[in-house]
């Protein structure tokens, strides 16, 4: 080949190995780019899926619905669902159902039921919630056709007048109790109003429960209750307004004036609700001297002064008749608000201080023993610990948990003492992978054996338990544990446990004397619907006190069985007294006030 043709040769393979490049390289920068734009997507891998009900689905109006869903979650990634309906907020916390425990949110479950909201008639939008810590919230919606309830649809009679109402309605039960029969048909209201003291002495506060439900005693929410006190004499009215809760419950709490006429006070009710026939209900109870209401109210024993907790009135007791006095919190953390915690509770100067896990939220536990120091002697100082203490079960290892054991001189994490009338028992709900908790666990047969052996013991008047996860919470960042509500709230009931006191949500919480549901864990029945005194209730009353200094969590909502809740710094200040009657007062002592938000009182006869 001559060189001029070998030269062309040279240059026409030159030109189309160029073409060739100049082909290729575009998309493939392109790809390149386009892979580089994408690798942040491929990293969030989170996701959350409504299952039932499905888009287009009918749902009826005012039932309660069944929603239910699927997520990457499982137990070791830190994430929760939500649900919200109808853009109505707050988002409302859904119940883990994956096969790993109660931290495995890879199946879930909410109920949407009339405590929140409702199905309205038309098209209703569900929209679940994945929040996770390490990846983007995930949301997924639905949109479900709300149809009537064919059973509800009647014509409503017409509305008898007060009068004919208060004539009918003239049946009076022990205690102020007063029941509203207004027909057989299913439009009626049964409507009872049950005062907590009759007779009561002036200047004391009445705790007022009106109760509404349909003829078939089921109850209704959301009732209108419009009411009136009127004072002995006719010399005084004063009107109140209120809705009903989940239980068709509605208190209403006031204090006697201290001054005025002794003799009858008049409460007048009328409960309406749509699609429903309104009733009128009526009826009284006395106003006595103090000294006439201690004769006949005599059940509390000593001497007990109770103020309106909303003004931070002081609480005094029989202290000469005192068995033991003690304060309690969790979720402790370490910085200032922590230290003005734990010197305010040495101020108390209690027989005992407790602290309910989540000692220490750093690696190392030694500024925890350095500011409960003080606390921490002569043995009046006990702990559980808590998911953040729970790194192990190994004594002698490295972890936290070998540390607060050797500390406090552990023989295990689970534990229980008397302290003169007082059974105390420590539960381990940490981690149950390393101390296990479930039923059969080596816990619960020490647990049953334990509470066995108090009920039985002549010389223990109350049983007091304490732990760190929660059997039952309203709506925060922490659900309840399933495990611990079916595998012990039937012993604690079996065995008369009087207080169960937790943490890791970190705010306040107390609930009514609650009974264990068999049908339903989630909603226990409500043994006692006085908002803060409770004649020997025999369940127990459980206390979510996670408010020590760490960060605290907002509410989502209240759940039907809690009483009081609210988001403070703070502790749980227990008095025990032994005078004629047994007598459990608990406080919450607010540490950015200096008053006590909270009080209720349990009495039990000697003979219990």
């Amino acid at each position: 080949m001559s060189g001029e043709a070998t030269l062309s040769f040279r240059i026409t393979i030159s030109f189309l190995s160029l073409v060739i490049l100049l082909m290729f390289t575009p998309s493939h920068l392109i790809y390149a780019q386009s892979s580089t734009e994408q690798l942040p997507f491929l990293t969030q891998k989170e996701s959350i899926k409504i299952l039932s009900p499905v888009t287009t689905q009918n749902a009826t109006v005012g039932k309660d619905l069944l929603i239910s869903g699927q997520s990457s979650d499982d137990d070791v990634k830190n994430c929760s669902v939500s649900v919200i309906v109808n853009d109505i907020r707050p988002y409302q916390n859904a119940f883990a159902r994956g096969i790993k425990g109660l931290d495995d949110f890879s199946r879930w479950e909410f109920v949407l039921s009339n405590n929140y909201t409702h199905v309205i008639e038309g098209m209703n939008k569900i929209t679940a919630k994945l929040l996770c810590e390490s990846a983007p919230t995930r949301w997924y919606s639905v949109s479900v056709n709300g149809i009537p309830n064919l059973s509800n649809v009647q014509i409503v009679p017409p509305q008898s007048s007060p009068i004919q109402s208060v004539q009918r309605s003239n049946v009076s039960e022990t205690n102020l109790s007063n029941i509203e029969e207004s027909g057989n048909n299913n439009t009626s209201l049964l409507v009872s109003i049950l005062a907590q003291k009759n007779p009561i002495a002036r200047g004391d506060i009445q705790n007022t429960t009106i109760t509404v439900t349909d003829s078939a005693k089921r109850p209704i929410t959301n009732a209108e209750i419009n009411g009136k006190l009127i004072y002995p004499g006719n010399n005084f009215e004063k009107e109140f307004v209120g809705k009903t809760d989940y239980n068709g419950m509605f208190i209403y709490s006031w204090t006697i004036g201290k001054k005025g006429d002794v003799g009858p006070l008049t409460v007048e009710v009328d409960a309406s609700s749509q699609g429903y026939q309104s009733s009128f209900i009526t009826n009284s109870f006395d106003i006595v001297d103090s000294s006439e209401a201690l004769k006949d109210n005599s059940t509390l024993g000593g001497n007990l002064d109770i103020q309106d907790s909303t003004l931070g009135g002081n609480l005094d007791l029989d202290i000469q008749n005192s068995e033991l006095d003690f304060v309690v919190a969790g979720d402790y953390g370490c910085d200032s608000k922590t230290r003005q915690t734990i010197k305010d509770m040495e101020e108390q100067d209690t027989d005992l201080a407790f602290a309910l896990g989540d000692l220490s939220e750093v690696k190392n536990p030694n500024c925890f023993f350095d500011i409960v120091s003080k606390l921490d002697n002569n043995d009046r100082f006990k702990i559980t610990l808590g998911e953040a203490d729970t790194d192990s079960n190994k004594a002698r290892s490295s972890s936290r948990f070998s540390d607060f054991v050797r500390h406090f001189d552990l023989e295990s994490p689970f534990y229980s003492f008397d302290y003169k009338n007082v059974h105390f028992l420590a539960m381990s709900t940490g981690k149950s992978l390393f101390v296990p908790y479930a039923n059969g666990s080596e816990q619960y047969n020490f647990i049953s054996n334990d509470l066995r052996n108090a009920a039985n013991n002549s010389g223990i008047d109350w049983i007091i338990v304490y732990g760190y996860r929660p059997f039952f919470t309203s709506p925060t960042i922490h659900p309840g544990t399933e495990v611990l509500r079916e595998t012990y709230s039937p012993l604690f009931e079996k065995y008369g446990v009087d207080l169960v006191i937790t943490s890791h949500n970190h705010n306040y919480q107390r609930s009514y004397p609650l009974v264990h549901n068999v049908e339903d864990s989630r909603e226990p029945l409500i043994k006692d619907v006085n908002t803060s005194y409770y004649s020997m209730p025999g369940v127990p009353i459980y206390v979510g006190v996670g408010t020590a200094g760490n960060n605290l969590y907002d509410f989502r909502g209240q759940a039907p069985f809690m009483v009081s809740q609210f988001s403070e710094t703070g502790f749980l200040h227990v008095n025990i007294t032994k005078t004629e009657q047994n007598l459990l007062t608990g406080s919450f002592y607010n540490v950015g006030t200096g008053n006590y938000d909270d009080r209720f009182i349990i009495v039990k006869s000697k003979s219990e």
